[in-house]
């Protein structure tokens, strides 16, 4: 279940105790929560939301996604086992999601 909270100033969608930005599609919420959950590796493609022109980014894209830590948990990539962290993943700004079965899924 998606539920908006407001903290420090700022309005979450938030998803098993995930903090995402408000403006993520809650159909991408409820993928990323799944994606999180079942511990898959992933590529994502960022872009413009609303054309579906892809950014073309290749940084910084890939690996399996964690939470921060802190009373605001936003989900973050996490390029491998052995890394400590990682960046926080755009969730607002995502138009694919590559699937460690290979699958491309255009969101």
């Amino acid at each position: 279940m998606i539920t908006i909270q407001e903290s420090f100033g700022k309005k979450y969608k938030v998803s098993s105790g995930t903090f995402y930005h408000i403006d993520t599609p809650d159909h991408i919420v409820e993928k990323l929560e799944q994606i999180r959950l079942s511990g898959q590796r992933i590529v994502l493609d960022y872009g413009d939301i609303k054309t579906g022109r892809s950014w073309g980014e290749t940084n910084d894209i890939a690996g399996t996604i964690g939470r921060s830590t802190g009373q605001i948990k936003v989900p973050i990539l996490i390029h491998n086992k052995k890394s400590m962290g990682g960046g926080s993943i755009l969730t607002h700004c995502i138009i694919g999601i590559k699937t460690s079965l290979g699958k491309i899924k255009i969101l």
